[in-house]
């Protein structure tokens, strides 16, 4: 009876949460996109971050340069490749704005991997696109929650949670290789990681965890390989995108040097569920 009552409790008050998140959202909406805090929390990047930005930037052009493709599909791989570093950059220091860049570069990430046939990806650039207003939501409540609201204070994952995840992941895994073989895309074993992947580290990262990182960086690794192996086939946006994966790859493992060690971890004693 008290696990009936205690259950009815905690789904009531998720569903209170996310009717709170739901009606703030035009207000997380506002900050997200608002030039002024945008510029803002550009501007106060650490100078490390800020050379790590540039470099990344630079990279990516150069990448596209080339790959002497001016093809709208690489142009669209360009703008993807930009909006993504910055996207990164902001995730990197907790900045809310992310956001903004995150829902640009994830609807012409989706782009190229439709043109691409990357049936993992596109899945997983569907689901990126729709936890990004969820991320928007939590973020926003978070950091309002928080004495520094400038910054979001990453959290600890505890080893059961770790473990489930990890369960999580090769179910997908799998659903997602019996529809890719289904459907004839290509690379489906490399493939097919991406979205279970993507779903823990957005997961993750939506609540504001530095084990997304682990998944973040096992996730840009494969993406090197898929993109390599796609540049060797002459596929369109090819040379972009392997470009960005390596900037992506070198970038998650900047996040995580900050989010584990960089930050001021004061919650890791809270966030033991």
């Amino acid at each position: 009876m008290n696990q009936n009552n205690h259950f009815r409790l905690t789904l009531s008050t998720l569903l209170q949460q996310c009717q709170q998140d739901i009606t703030s959202l035009p207000t997380a909406m506002r900050a997200v996109f608002s030039w002024q805090r945008g510029l803002n929390e550009l501007k106060t990047l650490r100078r490390t971050t800020k050379l790590m930005m540039s470099t990344m930037l630079i990279v990516t052009i150069i990448g596209f340069i080339l790959g002497r493709d001016y093809s709208l599909h690489s142009w669209i791989g360009l703008l993807t490749g930009i909006t993504v570093v910055i996207n990164l950059i902001l995730v990197d220091q907790g900045r809310l704005t992310n956001y903004s860049w995150g829902i640009i570069a994830c609807a012409a990430w989706l782009t190229t991997a439709i043109t691409n046939r990357l049936i993992g990806d596109i899945a997983s650039q569907s689901f990126y696109l729709i936890m990004q207003f969820v991320g928007i939501t939590v973020w926003h409540r978070k950091m309002a929650a928080q004495p520094d609201a400038s910054e979001l204070t990453g959290r600890k994952l505890s080893k059961l949670a770790g473990c489930s995840w990890f369960a999580l992941a090769i179910l997908v895994y799998a659903i997602v290789l019996h529809f890719s073989k289904q459907l004839n895309g290509n690379q489906i074993y490399l493939d097919a990681t991406l979205l279970p992947l993507g779903i823990v580290g957005s997961v993750l990262m939506v609540n504001g965890y530095r084990s997304q990182w682990v998944a973040w960086i096992t996730l840009d690794v494969i993406n090197v390989i898929i993109w390599f192996n796609q540049l060797k086939g002459f596929s369109p946006a090819a040379a972009s995108m392997l470009a960005l994966q390596l900037v992506m790859l070198a970038n998650a493992l900047y996040g995580a040097y900050l989010w584990f060690f960089g930050q001021n971890t004061q919650q890791d004693k809270l966030d033991t569920h």
